[in-house]
């Protein structure tokens, strides 16, 4: 019996689960990265800042001025505290914009998967990335600013510590699940929309999408984009530099880390974890800042790396 010349060979099945397992495997190493890279407490502390400075004044414009206010401390200005006469002895807590909260993972993510969205074009996929970025943003802070009503309503209905549960699983239920769903559903429509199922058809062999390039050059003469970002990467690398070197205030602190070792107390646990927390980001920025300057300056080639551009 003849096999129908419309019917998918075993070898071409076996083909596409290895580009899907790469896939799935990328994804998870650029999440383990992204993990490693965001380790130290505040890694986003300007845009955690100004994340709550929005969601501080958009909330006093809906809800009164009297209704939050910022708590002061040694830190970045990123702690918020609710007040309503429900929460007299409802045990709230003040509320913090970490950098899991601030949405950043969310959209790195969501880039990636567009990015590595094989057949379609650079100037797509960058609109995509920024439509998409928009978009979560603006739902995260939509996730900030339901918190209060869900905090005043479950403690009008059952006053007592505690009351504010609902407010905590719906926050909870966002950054476990529900941004999740946001962002397969984001790709899905944005891959529909820009017909990537024709376009992914009409790529050719995925398999040299997910291999070495076979050629790296200089760009020459630099664009203005890699200029750009050789800039923002000098800068990055400087204050890297300076925080491990120069900084006294940095020096100071390792100075105390250092003298904390094999003592086992709350000071000296806090003193290490301020310490790495600044020399981790030292050193990740410097990572970060030669991996931009070398992608502003290279250029890579793939076997089929011309893509359409429209």
């Amino acid at each position: 019996m003849e096999r129908p010349e419309d019917d998918v060979s075993w070898s071409e099945i076996f083909e596409r689960l290895k580009i899907i397992g790469i896939v799935v495997g990328l994804l998870m190493v650029a999440d383990l990265f992204y993990r490693w890279l965001t380790f130290p407490t505040d890694s986003f502390a300007i845009y955690q800042e100004a994340l709550t400075w929005v969601w501080y004044h958009t909330h006093s414009l809906i809800f009164g001025p009297e209704s939050i206010s910022y708590v002061s401390t040694d830190g970045p200005a990123t702690i918020l505290e609710f007040s309503h006469s429900s929460f007299v002895g409802a045990g709230m807590y003040p509320l913090e914009v970490t950098d899991e909260c601030a949405g950043i993972h969310e959209i790195v993510f969501v880039s990636f998967m567009i990015w590595m969205t094989p057949g379609v074009s650079t100037r797509l996929k960058l609109r995509g990335i920024l439509v998409m970025a928009g978009v979560l943003s603006m739902l995260n802070l939509v996730r900030l600013l339901v918190l209060y009503p869900l905090a005043v309503n479950g403690c009008v209905e059952n006053p007592g510590d505690g009351c504010w549960a609902p407010m905590w699983e719906f926050h909870q239920f966002m950054l476990e699940i529900g941004f999740l769903l946001v962002i397969v559903l984001g790709w899905t429509v944005w891959y529909l929309v820009v017909g990537g199922p024709a376009k992914t058809k009409q790529a050719g062999d995925l398999s040299l999408r997910f291999s070495l390039p076979t050629r790296i050059s200089q760009r020459k003469p630099l664009p203005q984009f890699s200029l750009v970002v050789l800039l923002l990467a000098g800068i990055l690398g400087i204050y890297s530099v300076h925080t491990l070197g120069f900084d006294d205030q940095a020096e100071q602190q390792r100075l105390e880390a250092e003298g904390c070792e094999d003592i086992i107390s709350a000071y000296c646990a806090e003193e290490t974890r301020q310490w790495d927390d600044i020399s981790g980001k030292a050193w990740r920025y410097l990572l970060i800042s030669g991996i931009a300057a070398s992608f502003a300056i290279l250029k890579f080639h793939w076997g089929n790396s011309s893509e359409e551009e429209e």
